[in-house]
């Protein structure tokens, strides 16, 4: 069973509690889900201009009993100072620019992102729930206009989750192994996420979470962000899922908000 998986293709900590509040599928069961949303995120990251980027992701995913695989596909629109220097690489395999310069958009097909994860138990343990996953960006993107590293990155990732009633105590932590982009050396870095699910109503809940990043360079800081979700379960095969983030470090964008419709089948 799917418990928690990431949204906005610029970011793993944002990921949305809408599968842990219904029951895992039978024995042998499976079921497909095609998901289309759009991100948006704001950001000086220490430059004196802002970097904006679209993101519109195409997201098909599998799930059975107790194992997820998922492959996105965003359609990415940056703009950002010209000039600017690469001075991160965020998760998605997004380059993070500084610069002053005039600013400059270009926009194509982002990076392939496809992960799986296995449920250890198939259902809760005194109230636990753990996924073990991996994760690979392959660099689709086009280098030559910025809109991805060029190379590829990969991930390794446990998530647990305690079920208490309504509420859901949910943690993340990660391991991340960037490639790196021409001049410009990433070391690789852990990730971790705390946050905090609330089932409103059999159709509504919502939460919130805090995601860090380690630093991906000497003398860098690492990234911290908040985000605060909402799910509505329009149908058993519909929900949309949005949320809005705001990022306290300069690796991380200012300000941010997305949605993502999801359909079962």
């Amino acid at each position: 069973m799917e418990i928690m998986r990431t949204i906005r293709h610029v970011s793993p900590g944002v990921a949305l509690l809408a599968a842990c509040l219904v029951p895992a599928l039978p024995a042998g069961a499976a079921d497909w889900s095609l998901s289309a949303g759009m991100d948006y995120s704001n950001g000086r990251y220490g430059g004196g201009q802002a970097t904006e980027t679209w993101s519109v992701p195409l997201i098909l995913k599998w799930e059975g009993e107790r194992s997820t695989l998922k492959i996105t596909l965003p359609w990415v629109r940056v703009t950002t100072p010209s000039g600017g220097n690469i001075i991160d690489v965020d998760p998605g395999g997004q380059p993070v620019y500084d610069g002053s310069g005039p600013r400059s958009t270009e926009e194509g097909m982002g990076d392939l992102g496809i992960s799986y994860a296995w449920s250890v138990w198939p259902r809760p343990l005194y109230g636990f729930l753990l996924d073990l996953g991996a994760k690979a960006k392959l660099a689709t993107a086009d280098k030559a206009k910025g809109l991805g590293s060029g190379k590829n990155d990969y991930s390794v990732q446990a998530d647990m989750y305690y079920l208490v009633g309504a509420l859901t105590p949910f943690f993340t932590a990660g391991y991340r192994m960037p490639g790196d982009p021409a001049g410009l050396s990433l070391r690789n870095q852990r990730y971790g996420t705390l946050g905090l699910g609330y089932k409103l109503s059999s159709a509504d809940s919502a939460g919130l979470m805090w995601d860090w990043r380690q630093a991906s360079r000497t003398g860098s800081e690492g990234a911290k962000e908040a985000t605060i979700y909402w799910v509505r379960k329009f149908s058993p095969d519909f929900k949309l899922q949005t949320y809005a983030l705001r990022g306290f470090s300069a690796v991380s964008p200012d300000w941010g908000f997305g949605f993502l419709a999801t359909y079962a089948y």
